[in-house]
């Protein structure tokens, strides 16, 4: 375990020394909010540093989206526990000017959990998307049930724009250590699709998921120390993978994800998390 942190630190520390000398070439990004952002990724991984899914629509899943636990994001099940915090996340992509800021929030207690997530993504000057959630649980003794609406909002800067509507139901099952879950969403114009995963909470330390989508297979494992974790998940077929590692301490986390798709270009992703209580919700 111990090699795979080193690993994903030396990984991290590689891309910030490449951004870095790119920003220090490119008398541009001097003057906008890239060296902001390089700033809050090197503090996020100079230390060994919790995960997060992918929030982006263009970013894959890391910690599983049919995760029992976590904010709220494009992917994942509304059938969670609550677990009170909010979250601000901003993710590019390599070589294209495409960009995603998005906010994650949730309250609730043992009996419900609401939460709403917000997206805007923007490409290049073409291309504009506004997406907002709001979804609700209800858990009982060893089942968790959730739905969600999604509205999607696309428009051309000057020219067209269009909505759609997006629905999620979600069902989560709990039996000793493991979560079965399964998820049916999609927009109300294209029909929905399935997910079933199964995720294995063993202890504070260590857990892992295996999540399904039909076309595509995720699998992933997520380490935990004191003040520190790793999220690290692989898709199969057409392979990607991607690495997190996360500082939090009392209520607060923040983040660094790197993506890589096969034959695509890759992703990145900063996160900063407040939690509202002093005890985060543990789920074994």
């Amino acid at each position: 375990m111990w090699s795979v942190f080193l690993f994903a630190r030396r990984l991290a520390w590689s891309y910030y020394e490449f951004m870095r000398n790119c920003a220090w070439e490119n008398s541009v990004l001097k003057k906008c909010a890239r060296p902001l952002l390089l700033f809050v990724a090197w503090f996020c991984f100079a230390i060994p540093c919790h995960a997060t899914e992918g929030h982006a629509s263009f970013a894959s899943l890391l910690a599983g989206g049919l995760s029992p636990v976590g904010l709220g994001g494009y992917y994942s099940t509304p059938a969670r526990y609550a677990d009170p915090s909010y979250s601000l996340s901003y993710y590019w992509m390599d070589e294209v000017e495409e960009s995603s800021w998005n906010l994650s929030l949730e309250f609730g207690s043992d009996t419900y959990r609401v939460g709403a997530f917000i997206a805007f993504l923007s490409m290049d000057s073409l291309y504009r998307n506004l997406y907002s959630e709001f979804s609700y649980a209800r858990p009982w003794n060893r089942f968790v049930f959730g739905a969600s609406y999604g509205l999607d909002m696309e428009w051309v800067p000057g020219g067209e724009f269009w909505s759609r509507h997006r629905f999620k139901l979600g069902l989560n099952y709990k039996w000793r250590e493991i979560h079965l879950a399964a998820l049916l969403g999609g927009f109300a114009d294209e029909g929905v699709a399935p997910v079933l995963g199964v995720h294995w909470m063993a202890d504070e330390t260590i857990s892992a998921f295996a999540e399904c989508d039909f076309d595509y297979l995720y699998v992933g494992a997520n380490f935990r120390w004191k003040f520190a974790e790793i999220s690290t998940s692989y898709r199969f077929p057409n392979f990607a993978v991607a690495v997190q590692l996360s500082l939090n301490g009392g209520r607060y986390g923040a983040s660094y994800a790197r993506g890589f798709k096969h034959n695509s270009l890759g992703w990145n992703g900063v996160h900063v998390t407040r939690w509202l209580k002093d005890e985060r919700r543990k789920i074994n």
